[in-house]
Order: C-alpha cells, then sequence, then structure tokens
C-alpha cells in the first residue's frame, strides 16, 4: 500500500542545529493527507489494528500478572529522578564556569561523549535483562522495573542533550551537528514507552494496580496494560534492526508504515494527522487516527518497523469474536482478542440484560489458579489485557455462577510482513462454559452456549 501523494514541510527536529546551519537528516516531516478522512460509521474491528508482535516460534516466555505500588522500587525511582536532575546542574554549572571558550567547548563534547556511552550501556543493560528473564533468573516483575529504570535514565539522558543543546547555542564561533543530536535522541527514544511509563506510575503509587502482559523473544518483547480507560502496548524488536546501512528515505518509511498499518492509516487525522522525524539510522512515524495514536519506528537499514506504541481508548475497541454462557440467571460474554490484547468481560442478567456487578477471576486452564481480576461494577464490565494460553473466567454473585474457558484469537500481525504469519497455524479452540456448582440451579448444561472460534496455541511459559 503506498501512502497518499503528500505536503511536506521541511522543519528542523527538536535537536535543531547548534549554533550554525547543519544537515537535513534531523528534520520533521508533517504530512497533510490531500483527501479528507473516510466517512465511517463503526470503529475497525480490534482484529484490524495490526500490531508489531512476537512470532510464536520466537516466543521464550509469556505471562500476565498484577503489579502495585512497591516501596523499594519507588524510592530507586525518586533517587534516580533527583540524581539525574542533579547530575544535569552539575554537568552545566561547570560548562558555565568554564575559564575560556575552549575549555567550554571540550567540555560540551564530552558530555556528549558521556550520554552517547550511557546509551550503548543501555542497550546492554536492556539485552541483559531480557536474557534474565528468559533464563528464569528473575520474574517479570523484576524485568517490567528493570525496564522502567532504563526508560527513567534514557529520559534524564535526554534532558542532560537539550541542555547542552541549549548552552551550545550560546557558545561563541561553536555548533554540534543537529544530525548527531537528532540520532542521539532517537537512539534515547528506543529504550522509552507508554507501558514503561505507567509501570513507574504504578510502582509509586500515583496509579491504581494493574495487570500488565509481558512477552518475550531472545532479544525483544512486548509490553501491554488497560490503564485510564485505555489500552497502551509497545513492543522492541531488536532482531528487525541493521545499524550498517542507511538506505530507507523518510518518504519510503511512510509507505512502509501505511502498508503495514492500513487501517491505522486509512483512518488518520485529516489535520496534523502524520509527523514524520527521521534521525540517526531509523525514522520516527507517528499517527492521529480517530481511535487512538501510532507511534512506530522504520529501520533505515532492514525497511522494517522494529519498534511501536499504541494507545487506544476503550471505548473505540471492538471485536468480532466473543465467547458466552448463560448459568443461574447470569450471562457473561468475553469479547476475546489475541495475546496481550485489551480482553473485556461483560456480566449480565440473563432474562433482562441488566448489568450485573459481581467479582471476577482468571485463570490458564492448564494451571488450574485464578487470579482475582475485581469486579464488574455498575456497568457489568471488567477490562483487563488477555493472556497468551486458553483461560479460564469464573463469576460468582451468591450462590450463583458461570465459568468460561476460552482462547486467545490469533495475533494481527504487521499486514507489510509476509513471513509473520507463518509460525501461527493455529487449530480451533472450543470455548466451553463449565457447570456451575451454585445451589438452586434448574439450567441444564445444553442451555450454556459453547462458542467456537479460533484460537492460539499455548506458548511455553504462557500465561
Amino acid at each position: 500500500m503506498k501512502a497518499l501523494p503528500l505536503v511536506v514541510v521541511m522543519l528542523l527536529v527538536a535537536s535543531p542545529v547548534l549554533g550554525a546551519a547543519g544537515p537535513a537528516d534531523g528534520s520533521t516531516h508533517s504530512m497533510a493527507p490531500d483527501e479528507a478522512e473516510p466517512a465511517q460509521v463503526e470503529s475497525p474491528s480490534n482484529e484490524t489494528i495490526h500490531v508489531l508482535d512476537i512470532p510464536s516460534s520466537e516466543l521464550a516466555r509469556a505471562t500476565v500478572e498484577a503489579h502495585h505500588v512497591d516501596l523499594g522500587p519507588s524510592l530507586d525511582f525518586s533517587a534516580l529522578g533527583a540524581g539525574g536532575q542533579i547530575q544535569t546542574g552539575a554537568s552545566i554549572e561547570r560548562i558555565e564556569s568554564a575559564t575560556d571558550d575552549s575549555t567550554r567547548q571540550q567540555l560540551i563534547l564530552d558530555e556528549l561523549n558521556t550520554i552517547e556511552q550511557r546509551a550503548i550501556a543501555l542497550q546492554s543493560a536492556q539485552r541483559s535483562a531480557i536474557e534474565r528473564f528468559n533464563a528464569d533468573d528473575i520474574t517479570a516483575r523484576d524485568l517490567l522495573i528493570e525496564l522502567a529504570r532504563i526508560d527513567a535514565e534514557a529520559r534524564a539522558l535526554d534532558d542532560r542533550r537539550v541542555a547542552l543543546r541549549e548552552i551550545t547555542s550560546e557558545t561563541p564561533d561553536f555548533s554540534i551537528s543537529s544530525g548527531r543530536l537528532a540520532a542521539l535522541e532517537r537512539e534515547l527514544d528506543t529504550f522509552t514507552g507508554p507501558v514503561r511509563t505507567h509501570a513507574v506510575s504504578v510502582v509509586t503509587g500515583r496509579s491504581d494496580a494493574a495487570r500488565f502482559s509481558v512477552r518475550t523473544s531472545e532479544t525483544g518483547f512486548v509490553l501491554s496494560v488497560v490503564a485510564d480507560g485505555e489500552y497502551v502496548r509497545e513492543a522492541y524488536r531488536a532482531d528487525l534492526r541493521n545499524r550498517d546501512q542507511n538506505t530507507v528515505s523518510y518518504e519510503e518509511a511512510l509507505d512502509i508504515v501505511a502498508e503495514n498499518y492500513p487501517t491505522i492509516y486509512s483512518n488518520r487525522a485529516a489535520q496534523n494527522g502524520t509527523n514524520v522525524i527521521s534521525a540517526g539510522d531509523s525514522h520516527r512515524v507517528q499517527i492521529n487516527y480517530r481511535d487512538g495514536q501510532l507511534t512506530a519506528y522504520v529501520d533505515s537499514g532492514t525497511g522494517r518497523v522494529f519498534k511501536e506504541s499504541q494507545t487506544r481508548p476503550l471505548e473505540s475497541i471492538t471485536t468480532r469474536d466473543t465467547a458466552s454462557g448463560v448459568r443461574d440467571g447470569l450471562a457473561l460474554t468475553v469479547d476475546r482478542t489475541y495475546p496481550g490484547g485489551p480482553l473485556r468481560i461483560q456480566l449480565n442478567e440473563s432474562e433482562t440484560g441488566d448489568p450485573v456487578d459481581a467479582n471476577v477471576t482468571i485463570g490458564l486452564e492448564a494451571s488450574q489458579e485464578s487470579t482475582l481480576l475485581g469486579h464488574t461494577g455498575s456497568d457489568g464490565t471488567i477490562w483487563t489485557v488477555s493472556p497468551s494460553a486458553s483461560y479460564t473466567v469464573t463469576v460468582i454473585r451468591g450462590n450463583s455462577a458461570v465459568v468460561l474457558t476460552t482462547a486467545p484469537t490469533p495475533m494481527p500481525y504487521l499486514a507489510g510482513n509476509a513471513t509473520a504469519a507463518e509460525n501461527d497455524t493455529s487449530p480451533t479452540v472450543t470455548s466451553t462454559p463449565t457447570e456451575s456448582t451454585g445451589t438452586g440451579s434448574t439450567e441444564s448444561a445444553d442451555s450454556v452456549s459453547a462458542v467456537s472460534q479460533a484460537g492460539l496455541p499455548a506458548p511455553p511459559g504462557g500465561g
């Protein structure tokens, strides 16, 4: 799929030339589509919103776990934030106190080199954390906190980069290539993401406890969470990068994103819907569309999307794949989704259709263990993220209960990735509501609806 003809506005990136004009490899390109946004009646189905994920043959571990406020990491994040500010302040003060321009220039270059070296160290730390999680040396909580720490340090380093940019602009007869600063910004950007940001908010007590999905390959990961009325996910695939080549232009990067995310691209906003920033060895393509926001990173060497973040309001999410069961006057509906996707559970009175407030538990079918999700509330609805293997949802209200076993739907891999789905020849899985153990039920097993749907085989370490 090719991008529509574009009106290209060349603007300097957030890291502009310092003290002198520089190359255009750090430029921002704002795209104004030459057609109005297509009129549609309904939101796109969840299955048509493509995502960057890990092929099942490369999946090392997958789990969904609840995380909450934690004093230890909370103090660590506070110290990290304060330490970053102190270090940046000390660096700037040292530069401003230089006795001559030559010393001042050298100190600026030294600080920039230090940030670049720390970026390399963060890459190593991230790779090491994934490897330790895959080897079962650390828990999913430990991995999430480590990735969040890397995120926090990357943001602190970028703040220092911005401070260096500003002080350089005040230094006579001195400049730093905008391309170098833009490439550093983009590299630090690959260590940040909205799910990691929310994880920090949870462990520091600024947000309520939440269930996070964690999926890993040998060198990549996918994180997702339902928080604050939104479904949020981020993915990183180091295996899709090639830093030794730089052959993809920003126009081609936009075409690549349009091909991989056809539904999102076709629903982009008519004004300021698409923005491309080219820097270093990658292109960042951001698309605002009617039902959310996508940020995709295209590697200049491979021409592949290697990093992604998506944010979608829950109210915009629809699905064609539902499993349902009726027992003891309760009607339970599960809007099935892909592993780590937004999972909606709805409970109603079977006769009147009125929403029912009751406790809900979920657990992997293979483990026979369940975890309390919470209660459905006055609207009878509760959201979470889907496990990666067959799972059982149980709802209990007094002496009434309904139990539903089902499986995730196939992963909606990037549309432009011809090989992504080769690993997922999914069998048909039948969702089988279990007969109630409640008393006073007069319904027979035949009255419980079983829905046949396609699902995924259980991955190693699934959950």
